[in-house]
């Protein structure tokens, strides 16, 4: 049975390691005895938003609390979540990179590419179409494989020529930034924007594969 006249029921804060607020807790204070380790008979401050109390030199005082954020490191992308309590450490954002290529520039991220190369780069990224695929797309198009094949027989250059037909007749799959899509290109009369959309409605069509 609890003495009222020398022990007590309090209610304590306690705090971890690091001195982060846990809670509180009904605590029997024993006469004689101090307080359970990590404890205060200090209430600390009302919470904030994206705040918690720490107890620092025998006072509360409110931090950022951050826990659970991913950031990312502005010298090479890395991505971390973060498990401390405190501003964002110095070298980190809260701001994801739109792209591998991105680099921060003071306060943002940026893409240095020029559009020419955010294009290859996009094309490089596209799948492959399979026969059926391409075959499909072209008469989506409007096109017959004959009509391509007399047309790739109008090639001047001889190595061209063949290599050209060697890859329309014979290809299983087809890479966007292949030579021969450039020149099949051409022959079509068509522009890059409308062969990439020619690539990404081909890819929507399901039928045979290779």
């Amino acid at each position: 049975m609890i003495n009222l006249e020398n022990d007590k029921i309090i209610t304590v804060y306690s705090f971890d390691i690091s001195n982060v607020y846990c809670g509180s807790f009904q605590y029997h204070w024993a006469s004689g005895t101090g307080l359970a380790a990590n404890s205060t008979l200090i209430k600390p401050p009302e919470f904030l938003d994206g705040f918690i109390p720490v107890f620092d030199d025998g006072a509360w005082k409110l931090e950022q609390d951050n826990r659970g954020k991913v950031v990312y490191s502005i010298t090479n992308q890395s991505e971390i979540k973060v498990d401390y309590v405190g501003e964002i450490k110095e070298g980190f954002t809260e701001s994801k990179p739109a792209s591998i290529f991105d680099t921060w520039n003071g306060s943002d991220w940026i893409d240095p590419r020029t559009e020419d190369e955010r294009l290859v780069y996009k094309r490089s990224q596209y799948p492959k179409l399979t026969r059926y695929q391409f075959m499909r797309g072209l008469l989506e198009m409007g096109f017959k494989s004959s009509d391509i094949e007399a047309q790739i027989m109008l090639i001047e250059d001889e190595y061209t020529r063949e290599l050209t037909m060697l890859g329309f007749k014979d290809a299983g799959y087809f890479a966007r930034n292949d030579q021969s899509i450039t020149i099949m290109r051409d022959i079509l009369g068509k522009t890059d924007l409308e062969i990439d959309e020619f690539w990404e409605n081909a890819i929507n069509y399901l039928g045979y594969t290779e």
